[in-house]
Formats: C-alpha cells, structure tokens, sequence
C-alpha cells in the first residue's frame, strides 16, 4: 500500500476496494470467491492485443494490475482523490499503457475524453452499469465484465431498518438488468450469482462500516420517490441495536451480502 492509500482506505474502505479498520473481520464465501472469479474472468478475456476500458476504476488498483498483460488500458473515475490517487499509482509503477480520466460516465461530455470504437473490453468492478454514452466506444466485438455488489438494503438488514427495496431495481434485478444491456446490443456470456456473509466485531464496529458506506443504506422505502436515506446514528441506532440482538454468531454479527458477475458481448442487430 502507498502512502496516499492509508487516507483513502480510512475514508472509502470496501467502496474503492480498501481494507480499513471498519472492515469485516471475517467474510465466509463457503468455498468460491466471486472476486477471484472477476480476477480469472479478466485475465481469460484481457490478451496482449488488448485495448481496456476501466468503469469506474476507484483508486486504480485493478487497472495497474491488468496493464502490463494488455496493449493499452484507459480508466474512468469519480472524485478527485480517487483521480490523483490512480495517476500517482501509475507513476509510481512506470506503467506506461496507462492512463485515467475525471468524470461521470453519466454525463456524455465526461465520456467523450475517452476515444472512439477502441476497447475490445470494458468492465466495471463495482462501479457504474453501462450506458449509452459509453458504447460508442467499444469495437463491434467488444467484450464486457459487470460485477455488482448488493446494497445493504435487502433482507434482513435493510428490513429492520425500513429501507428495503419494494419493487425490482435495474442495478439489482438480473431480467431488469439484462434487458437494459440488450436494447445497447450487450447480450449475456454468463450470468453468476454469489451469496456470502460478513462478520463484524460488535455493534460499534458493524455502525462504523454502515457510517462509512453510507449511501449503500440509501433507499427509503421506495427508492425513487423519497429522498435518499444513509445510516443515522441518532436515528437508526435502535434498529442496529435490534438487528445485532438476533444476528450476533460465534464468528460475530452476521450480515448477509450478495454479488453477481455478468459477462456479456456486443453483437451488431437489426
């Protein structure tokens, strides 16, 4: 870990892919580890010839790691921090097939930075869904890597604290989703869907991580006609206290958690 990490991890911890001290102290995946499933998938996809498109690439640490096995690898990221935090990285790697981009792959004027009909792969570990704005620069062959990680807003935790989704929601939902990637022309390769639990300490440690995530414990009641809702210790501490009464395991309190990884592949239709 560089020095400019130990900042970041304190604020973004599990978010940008940092361990702080409001991590899990245990996480049980019951034998199969969806991140080295992401790690295996792009190294099988990501060759020599590569060109690579990082969605949402954090601070930069999946993007230095795949650079040296591809041709060329671009990222995009939100947060200025997160931005110099990835170009210090690069620097101080000598990675020279580099570089990395400030902006919201929302806003089409951010997305144009990045060139046109050149990334035989793009992937988002965490991060955005694909859009719109950024198919056009995909090649025609392109391929995709989508890992998505479930807000706590499920059951039983975002049950106990009123924030569970009512309906299905596009980030979540695998038809809703996959829908939305076939009207881009994005259509499935894989579909894979992991459940695994994370244990903390105590109720003080499971309340820095809620505090620390924030909008992952966003949704109130319904997630698009009310405002945006993360944890409140004032408020919601009963809740907690609740919660920790009926999950508190010999390994720790137990809150259950969820992953999926799409594959998909761009295919030109009528």
């Amino acid at each position: 870990m560089f020095d400019f990490d130990r900042e970041l991890a304190e604020r973004y911890g599990a978010f940008t892919s940092y361990h702080s001290h409001a991590s899990p102290i245990h996480t049980e995946y019951y034998g199969e580890n969806p991140a080295a499933e992401v790690d295996r998938l792009l190294d099988h996809y990501a060759t020599p010839a590569s060109t690579v498109l990082d969605i949402g690439c954090g601070a930069g640490q999946t993007l230095c790691q795949l650079a040296p096995k591809v041709k060329a690898i671009w990222g995009i990221t939100l947060g200025e921090d997160l931005l110099q935090a990835t170009r210090q990285r690069i620097a101080h790697l000598g990675l020279t097939n580099a570089q990395v981009v400030y902006g919201n792959v929302k806003d089409p004027d951010a997305v144009q930075q990045l060139p046109k009909s050149t990334f035989d792969m793009a992937f988002s570990r965490r991060g955005p869904m694909f859009n719109e704005h950024l198919l056009p620069t995909l090649r025609p062959d392109a391929i995709f890597v989508q890992e998505l990680v479930s807000n706590l807003d499920g059951y039983p935790l975002g049950e106990i604290f009123g924030r569970r989704y009512h309906a299905p929601y596009a980030s979540t939902d695998q038809e809703v989703l996959l829908s939305h990637y076939a009207a881009l022309g994005l259509f499935p390769i894989s579909c894979k869907e992991y459940f695994y639990d994370e244990f903390f300490r105590d109720s003080a440690h499971l309340e820095a991580f809620l505090i620390q995530v924030g909008a992952m414990l966003s949704p109130w009641l319904l997630p698009h006609s009310l405002p945006r809702k993360p944890y409140d210790p004032l408020y919601d501490r009963p809740a907690l206290d609740l919660y920790v009464r009926y999950h508190t395991t010999e390994w720790g309190i137990r809150v259950q958690r969820q992953r999926k990884i799409f594959v998909l592949r761009r295919v030109a239709f009528n």
